[in-house]
């Protein structure tokens, strides 16, 4: 499964906390085609209403989080962050390296 760093769940906390958000928001997680050289599956982020779903998701230190079932193999190693640069901030997805031999030879 994937983690989610404290810094990033502070602040999408901060964005469910925010003007025209569900009253029930959570966060969800879902698998997109890439279209890198790879063309590997990515993962995808959004706001969910979980009162509109009917459903609770899991709870990571406070911050929900529904997690499609495709992206469950796709999110494998990877960690969400979030990285507030002045110029770029923003929320980043990040993957530990595949072991040597695998991997696509994308830089």
């Amino acid at each position: 499964m994937f983690t989610i760093t404290d810094k990033a769940i502070e602040e999408l906390k901060n964005v469910l906390n925010g003007p025209d958000m569900p009253d029930e928001g959570a966060i969800r997680v879902f698998a997109r085609s890439g279209g890198g050289c790879c063309s590997s599956n990515q993962l995808g982020v959004e706001i969910a209403d979980l009162s509109k779903l009917g459903i609770k998701g899991e709870d990571f230190k406070g911050l929900k989080v529904l997690v499609d079932e495709d992206a469950r193999e796709v999110a494998d190693n990877a960690t969400i962050d979030f990285f507030d640069h002045q110029e770029n901030p923003g929320f980043r997805v990040l993957w530990q390296k595949e072991q040597e031999g695998g991997g696509c030879g994308c830089h």
